[in-house]
C-alpha cells in the first residue's frame, strides 16, 4: 500500500498568507502524468483554523484506494505548494502552484519526472458514512469501519476477510465504498494483531480466522441499519479459500464471493505460487528440474511434517542458485500454520455451501491455479446442488489482484471488469 507523508518549505503564517492558504482546502480532481501515462486522481484536503494545518487524502480507482492520508501540507509565499510521497521502495517530491481554482506542477521519483493539474470540484451530494466499530471473537477484541450507504433503511451487507499476511481494514475499504454506492453496507477490519485489532494472526488456526469472521457477521445481525438476512462474504486468497468454511458455520450467509479462491489440494497450491515464483530465474532445464525439487521438498516439510533432513541438504545445496531463496527460519509461524493449512480441503467445505456464489480469477494468476480452481468448486457445488446459483468470471490478463502489468510509467491498472463484475452480481442479488 502507498504511504502518503506531504512536507515541504516553511509555513508562512502572517495575515496577508491566510486567503490563499485558505482556497486549498476542499476537494480535486485531476491527474498525474508520466510516460504518456494518465492516471486520474482525487484529492481532498481540509483545513484547521486553530492549527492552520491540513487533513489531506486522495482517491485512485486506477489504484483501488481511498482515503490514503496525507500527513501534512505546507504552503510557500501565496501559492507555492510542495508535497512529497512516500512509497514503499521510492519517495515522489510534488511541486506545484495555486492559482484559483487550479493546483498543477511537476513531481520527480527518483530522477524520473512527471507532471500533475488538479481543478476543484463539487463534493459528492450523498457520500457513503463510514462509522469505526468494534467486535469479539472469544478474547480477542477486533476493529473495523463500517461503511454504509446512503439513505435509511436497512440494507444488505458484506463482511470482507482477509488475505494471509498481516492485512489490515486499509486493504478492503477502496471495494467496501464501490460497495456502498451501490447500496450494499460493508464491514472492514484490521486482522486479528493488526492496526486496533487485538491477537496475532502468525499463531491464529483456521478456526480462529473463520470465527472472527463469523463475529463479523454476528455483529453485522444486530446492527439496526442491516437487513440480517441479506449478509453475504466476501474473501480474497487465504479469505476466498476460508470462505465456504465461514459460510457453512455461519448458516445464515446469505451469498459467497470468492476471489482467487484454491480448489486444489492447499499443499498443490503453494507448490503452484512457489514455482511460480522461482522458474523464472533457472536457466537450463537442469536447473528447473533441481528447483522442483527444492520447493516440493518445502513445501513436503511445512504441508505435511516431513524431517528437514534433506530440505537442509538441498539448502546447501542450491544456495548458490539465482532463483534459490532460503526457507524461513525454523521458529516462523509459516510452518505450523501452513501444517494446518495442509489439513484443510476446500472442497469439502464447498459440498456443503447452498448459498448463491461468485467465483472471479485472473486468468494468468501465479499463486493460484485459476482455472483449475474455478472449474473443481463449480462442479462441487452444481454436483451436490443440481441448478446451484453458481457464477465463474475468469478476466483475462488479470493477475492474483486484479491488475495488469504496468506500461512505461510503472503505475499499475485494474482489469477492466474487476470492479464491475463484483458490482453487478451483487446488485442482481441484494
Amino acid at each position: 500500500m502507498l504511504r502518503i507523508i506531504v512536507l515541504g518549505t516553511a509555513l508562512c503564517l502572517h495575515s496577508r498568507l491566510l486567503p490563499a492558504q485558505g482556497q486549498l482546502a476542499g476537494d480535486w480532481r485531476g491527474y498525474w502524468l508520466r510516460a504518456a501515462d494518465t492516471m486520474p486522481i482525487t484529492l481532498h484536503l481540509k483545513r484547521d483554523p486553530a492549527t492552520r494545518t491540513y487533513a489531506a487524502s486522495f482517491d485512485s480507482d486506477r489504484l483501488r484506494v481511498m482515503g490514503i492520508p496525507f500527513a501534512g501540507v505546507s504552503v510557500d509565499g501565496c501559492c507555492n505548494v510542495v508535497m512529497r510521497l512516500q512509497g514503499d521502495r521510492t519517495t515522489t517530491v510534488f511541486t506545484g502552484t495555486l492559482q484559483g481554482d487550479t493546483l498543477s506542477g511537476k513531481f520527480d521519483e527518483a530522477g524520473s519526472e512527471g507532471h500533475f493539474a488538479f481543478v476543484r470540484t463539487k463534493a459528492a451530494s450523498a457520500p457513503v458514512i463510514e462509522r469505526e466499530v468494534a467486535f469479539k471473537n472469544g478474547d480477542v477484541s477486533l476493529a473495523g469501519s463500517l461503511i454504509l450507504p446512503p439513505g435509511t433503511g436497512r440494507h444488505p451487507a458484506v463482511v470482507f476477510v482477509h488475505g494471509s499476511g498481516a492485512e489490515g481494514r486499509w486493504a478492503s475499504r477502496f471495494l467496501g465504498v464501490k460497495f456502498a454506492e451501490q447500496g450494499v453496507a460493508a464491514l472492514i477490519f484490521d486482522k486479528r494483531g493488526v492496526g486496533k485489532s487485538s491477537g496475532d494472526w502468525r499463531t491464529a488456526t483456521l478456526d480462529d480466522l473463520a470465527g472472527d469472521a463469523a463475529g463479523a457477521l454476528a455483529y453485522l445481525r444486530q446492527r439496526p441499519q442491516i437487513d440480517a438476512r441479506r449478509i453475504g462474504v466476501h474473501g480474497h486468497s487465504q479469505g476466498g479459500t476460508l470462505a465456504p468454511m465461514i459460510a457453512v458455520r455461519s448458516p445464515d450467509v446469505a451469498f459467497l464471493i470468492a476471489s482467487a479462491a484454491a480448489g486444489v489440494p492447499t499443499d498443490s497450491t503453494e507448490l503452484f505460487s512457489v514455482l511460480n515464483s522461482i522458474y523464472p530465474n533457472a536457466a537450463t532445464s537442469a536447473d528447473s528440474a533441481d528447483a522442483r525439487a527444492y520447493a516440493s521438498e518445502l513445501v513436503d516439510v511445512a504441508y505435511h511434517g516431513k524431517p528437514r533432513v534433506r530440505l537442509d541438504s538441498l539448502v546447501w545445496q542450491f544456495r548458490g542458485r539465482p532463483w534459490y531463496f532460503a526457507p524461513p527460519e525454523p521458529d516462523a509461524s509459516y510452518w505450523a500454520f501452513s501444517k494446518l493449512f495442509g489439513e484443510f480441503q476446500p472442497l469439502d467445505w464447498w459440498r456443503q455451501v447452498r448459498v448463491p456464489v461468485l467465483l472471479v480469477y485472473g486468468a494468468p494468476d501465479q499463486r493460484v491455479p485459476a482455472r483449475e480452481s474455478a472449474a473443481r468448486i463449480a462442479a462441487e457445488l452444481v454436483r451436490e446442488s443440481p441448478g446451484a446459483d453458481v457464477t465463474v468470471r475468469i478476466l483475462p490478463d488479470a493477475d492474483h489482484t486484479f491488475r495488469l502489468p504496468p506500461g512505461p510509467s510503472g503505475w499499475p491498472a485494474t482489469a477492466p471488469d474487476y470492479v464491475s463484475t463484483l458490482v453487478n452480481w451483487l446488485r442482481l442479488r441484494r
